[in-house]
């Protein structure tokens, strides 16, 4: 059996349903998250579906921590269990602690998140977790998977993790769930996909927005929603000043597979990824991008060539950009992206890398 471990559901359906699906014929792959939201896709996704009770708003939750160690106890030994993003891995280290594990483990790190942040909390954290983590991490864990070397190379030189590590650019796309362009609008639709949160620069985007208001020939879209549970989450006043703004025509969740096509333009405003799921969504589709240039987006646009970096986030240059787009717009083509992305980041190409890790754990 392989479970699949994540404090967010999710974690499990946006990114991981498609490759639990994909994988399932040759292994039975068992969720455990909340259910909550996403609980019938999750069911419909997985072999089966574990409910984990834990409060993720909490930095500690004692009692999904005790819930979580009864999980671990009940693994099997030919059993391989997944853990997916850093605060899952922290939970799991401590859960597991005094316990001498007989499965193995992989860890998909898909971001560094809060605890690899430059605030004060984040480094007192860092500090006072350390030394477990370095005790622990070395007897816990078989294999780390990173999303890109920056991220391997940071969380290794904190953690001192010594075993197998190995960098799997993303977790998959669906490529023939998509519905693609054929050209751009005459009237070009702007678009910020995403949570609605700090980190991911959703008050970058509105102040973009607002540059370009009473332009007739552009429109500024957001499709996602707010995650009041995270410190990083727009507020509620917030969310309804959003609704409200009239820069701005605010969708609600969209099914990406679906909808994309209908836009022409992503602003990728994060302030830091993994890996951007996304990004090499709109490639595909041919929605160009622009992106703020850091780890887990520049190495996409640098490969595909389908988009423009943004150093710094800088505001002035995303609306340089912008004007250069609506200019340039009818010159642009997305056949050599689209190929990149089948090659390297489509749905089997990526779970043959990790059905690869499994058989190697399993053998």
């Amino acid at each position: 059996m392989i479970y699949f471990i994540a404090h967010s559901e999710w974690i499990l359906q946006r990114s991981r349903a498609d490759m639990a699906r994909n994988l399932n014929s040759n292994f039975k792959i068992t969720s455990i998250c909340p259910l909550e939201e996403y609980k019938n896709n999750i069911i419909e996704s997985y072999h089966d579906a574990i409910d984990w009770k834990i409060d993720r708003t909490k930095l500690l939750d004692i009692r999904g921590l005790l819930e979580l160690r009864n999980f671990i106890k009940n693994f099997k030994h030919n059993d391989v269990v997944h853990i997916f993003t850093i605060k899952s891995l922290y939970l799991f280290i401590f859960a597991s602690l005094f316990y001498k594990k007989n499965f193995k483990v992989i860890v998909s790190i898909t971001g560094l998140g809060f605890l690899f942040a430059d605030t004060l909390l984040a480094k007192i954290l860092r500090n006072i977790t350390k030394p477990i983590i370095r005790i622990k991490i070395n007897n816990s864990i078989d294999i780390i998977i990173f999303q890109n070397q920056d991220n391997l190379s940071r969380f290794v030189n904190y953690s001192k993790y010594k075993n197998k590590s190995k960098i799997i650019s993303g977790s998959g796309l669906n490529t023939k769930e998509f519905k693609t362009k054929d050209g751009f609008n005459k009237n070009i639709k702007i678009i910020f996909v995403g949570r609605l949160m700090r980190e991911k620069g959703i008050y970058e985007y509105l102040d973009i927005a607002e540059k370009f208001k009473g332009r007739d020939n552009l429109r500024f879209y957001i499709a996602g929603k707010p995650d009041f549970g995270n410190k990083s989450s727009i507020n509620e006043i917030e969310f309804k000043e959003l609704q409200n703004n009239p820069n701005v025509i605010y969708l609600g969740e969209i099914d990406v597979q679906k909808e994309l096509a209908n836009y022409d333009l992503l602003l990728q405003t994060s302030h830091h990824e993994g890996f951007s799921r996304i990004l090499i969504e709109c490639i595909y589709v041919g929605v160009f991008c622009l992106a703020n240039n850091i780890h887990g987006m520049k190495e996409i646009i640098n490969k595909t060539k389908f988009g423009i970096l943004i150093n710094d986030n800088n505001l002035n240059q995303y609306e340089r950009e912008i004007n250069n787009f609506l200019i340039n717009k009818n010159n642009i083509s997305s056949d050599f992206a689209k190929n990149i992305i089948l090659s390297n980041y489509s749905l089997d190409a990526i779970s043959k890398q990790f059905e690869e890790i499994y058989y190697e754990l399993i053998k």
